[in-house]
């Protein structure tokens, strides 16, 4: 089209302003461009074939009837007419006449628009549509197969779920892994907790709190954490210099640390490791404390140099240092540090004295724009989280993704601006919180692209095997990644065609009620022993509900721990029961007067409840759920954790510690009446029930309740203490 209109420009404007027939060499040019052009259609159409696996035209992503039988035989009748078009054009290079090359381009086009817009439409609205189920059959099953390979869904190992409705106190008792690491600390109230109780100085700031497990007194328990990094921003305006911002503020400082289920009398969580310098609680012991990259951590900075570091808030004083680590760019001379003048837009380096030939320059020191800088072909998990250990520091582990659009019949999804279709977590990443150091683990090596990866780059990516030993145990199963595969699996757990394409047993989230706001359920990380297994591990567990419905229907487990990582067991309810969804839970919860009338009477005179999320907790074969209670105050952020609500088959109770809930629930058991005759012989007629249950937890809970009565009297709360 350009040429064209350049010598119609030409020929008719800058000649002589007056009409002149194409010159003989234009006419050469413009059918030898033609031809090259029709050449190069045909290559187009030939390869647009393979583009159908990726696209949806009928019922599934991927080829369909209408593609088979019309598009794919359209898009080869289509790279042939291009072919003969092309010949053509070159063909008529000896003719002076452009008439009959111009009607042959009409004609191309008139062919086009008969056989790939109209004829495969034709067929997908008059043929496929009105019986879309028999048609579309066999291509549903390549969408389903292939989808569940994609996202590694043929993995879930299914597993029937037998719900008891028998479980005691003793069954509880016996299982103390995961009694002990139910978790009654959400994270959005922990983490304002954190932050006024432990973020010491205005410049420190907790970004958000992580899960994980360590083992304490050789248990292994549930923890919650969050890394204690500079905020410059915080600085106040008057002491934001240059020194201050790139010389002395260089680094965060320490965790805080908390089991999950440990409440004080206050309502506060207990911590293990706390305040600055980090003090330790447990045996763990924090080494090289100092957070010089983190989620944060924007600013660059010089170390190394004739300024003391700030290290951490010392009484009245600051506890200064220097850094010894090799981290970040040596300024071991002149260019260099003209160089990072000119990349940062500076002059201040170039003229500080301060930077010497002994200085380094860190920079990057957010740890996903480090990694997504180094391996832009990785897609990272949004959510780093900290580990520490005695050998190796303070680490940051972050989980990479493999992942790619152009996987056949694969369903697709939008994972931030990205559309994809296929995706594995193939990668760990550790980077070190002193140094910046970065190690990539292959965590899936039967994954293709990481294989590719890996012989592009040898000297990048290691195997697990190799990853510190005192790491690998934090390894977790990521959040990002398993939700991705659970909405998928809402409908790909259907692998019959016709059940498929009916949606006859599609699932959804379920729905709970957080603060105030009802919202969908999230997953959640657990210390459980799973149904058949011999031990404890960490999971992570979400549960599903069938769609428009609120029971139960089942709950996929994601195995975390490194002999069992990465495996997926799905536990699929009988479906002939009915168990409680979360919603139908919460329903409870709001109807049960005791607690309704005392929410309602907290949420008074300055005060805002907020509910925690509802957690389901398997316990051998049978499942109870638990909610936690927070009181705030509306002049204040620092939410106490003031109830524990716990919920097993028609029992709730609503107690101060999850202990006392459990206790409650659970603390006694029925005996069923004995006949007896009405000769009062055995056998016939009623005799008065025997109470059973553990007569220590029953005198335990006797005790509770008889604290509560003295202290409501004290309050002068009459109604409480009729009540206890």
């Amino acid at each position: 089209v350009i040429p064209v209109a350049v010598y119609h420009v030409f020929q008719h404007v800058y000649v002589n302003r007056s009409p002149q027939p194409l010159s003989d060499a234009g006419r050469r040019q413009l059918l030898v461009l033609g031809a090259l052009l029709f050449a190069f259609a045909g290559f187009g159409w030939w390869l647009d074939r393979f583009d159908l696996l990726y696209q949806r035209e009928g019922a599934v992503w991927g080829i369909g009837y209408a593609d088979l039988n019309a598009r794919i035989p359209a898009f080869w009748i289509m790279t042939g007419v291009s072919a003969l078009v092309s010949l053509f054009l070159l063909f008529s290079l000896r003719s002076p006449w452009l008439r009959q090359p111009v009607t042959v381009v009409g004609a191309y086009v008139i062919v086009r628009l008969l056989l790939v817009s109209a004829w495969p439409q034709i067929v997908q609205e008059y043929s496929v549509k009105p019986n879309e189920l028999g048609m579309e059959q066999e291509f549903l099953e390549e969408n389903i197969e292939h989808t569940r390979i994609a996202y590694a869904l043929d993995r879930v190992e299914v597993k029937p779920f037998e719900v008891s409705t028998e479980l005691t106190l003793a069954d509880v008792r016996a299982n103390p892994e995961t009694v002990d690491n139910i978790r009654v600390w959400d994270d959005k109230p922990l983490l304002t907790t954190y932050q006024q109780l432990q973020e010491i100085r205005l410049y420190y700031s907790f970004v958000d709190v992580d899960v994980d497990r360590y083992m304490i007194d050789g248990k292994s328990r549930q923890v919650m954490l969050a890394a204690r990094e500079l905020n410059y921003g915080k600085v106040p305006d008057n002491a934001q210099t240059w020194v201050n911002e790139h010389l002395q503020y260089t680094h965060g400082y320490g965790l805080t640390m908390s089991p999950v289920n440990v409440v004080t009398d206050e309502g506060l969580p207990e911590l293990f490791v706390q305040d600055i310098p980090p003090v330790s609680n447990i045996e763990l012991k924090v080494t090289r404390p100092e957070i010089y990259y983190g989620e944060v951590t924007d600013r660059y900075v010089f170390v190394g140099t004739k300024e003391k570091e700030f290290d951490y808030p010392l009484g009245d004083q600051n506890a200064y240092t220097k850094y010894a680590g090799e981290g970040g760019v040596p300024m071991n001379n002149s260019l260099k540090k003209a160089m990072f003048s000119l990349y940062f837009q500076d002059m201040s380096i170039l003229l500080s004295d301060s930077v010497t030939s002994e200085s380094r320059v860190m920079f990057r020191r957010r740890v996903l724009e480090r990694l997504q800088t180094l391996v832009p072909f990785l897609q990272m998990d949004g959510d780093p989280y900290l580990v520490t250990t005695e050998e190796e520091g303070l680490q940051w582990m972050v989980d990479a993704y493999t992942v790619t659009h152009r996987y056949p019949y694969s369903e697709p999804l939008r994972i931030g601006n990205r559309r994809i279709n296929y995706m594995r977590n193939s990668v760990k990443v550790t980077v070190d919180a002193y140094d910046g150091s970065v190690a990539f683990y292959v965590s899936d090596a039967d994954d293709p692209l990481v294989r590719v990866y890996s012989k592009i780059f040898p000297d990048v990516f290691k195997p697990l095997s190799e990853m510190p030993a005192a790491l690998q145990s934090h390894i977790r199963y990521p959040v990002d990644f398993f939700d991705v595969q659970a909405a998928l699996y809402r409908a790909y757990h259907m692998t019959d065609p016709t059940v498929f394409y009916n949606k006859e047993d599609m699932w959804e989230s379920p729905r709970e009620i957080f603060g105030s706001q009802e919202q969908l359920m999230k997953s959640y990380y657990l210390i459980m022993k799973l149904p058949g297994e011999d031990k404890p591990e960490f999971i992570l567990l979400v549960p599903f509900v069938p769609t428009g419905k609120e029971n139960m229907i089942s709950w996929l487990a994601a195995r975390c721990d490194p002999e069992n990582y990465g495996r997926l067991v799905l536990y699929q309810f009988p479906k002939e029961k009915v168990i409680f969804g979360p919603a139908q839970i919460e329903a409870r919860i709001d109807q049960t007067p005791e607690i309704s009338e005392q929410i309602t009477l907290w949420s008074q005179a300055g005060s805002r409840v907020v509910r925690g999320n509802l957690l389901v907790i398997p316990i051998d074969d049978a499942l109870m759920y638990v909610e936690a209670i927070y009181l705030q105050a509306e002049s204040a952020q620092l939410p106490e954790l003031k109830r524990v609500i716990v919920i097993y088959e028609k029992q709730i109770a609503m107690e101060k510690t999850l202990d006392d809930a459990l206790a409650k629930v659970f603390g006694r058991t029925p005996v069923p009446q004995v006949p007896a005759s009405s000769e009062g012989k055995p056998g016939e007629g009623l005799v008065a029930p025997v109470v059973g249950g553990e007569w220590t937890q029953l005198a335990r809970t006797a005790q509770g309740q008889y604290a509560e009565a003295v202290a409501a009297q004290q309050a002068g709360d009459w109604a409480a203490y009729g009540q206890a």
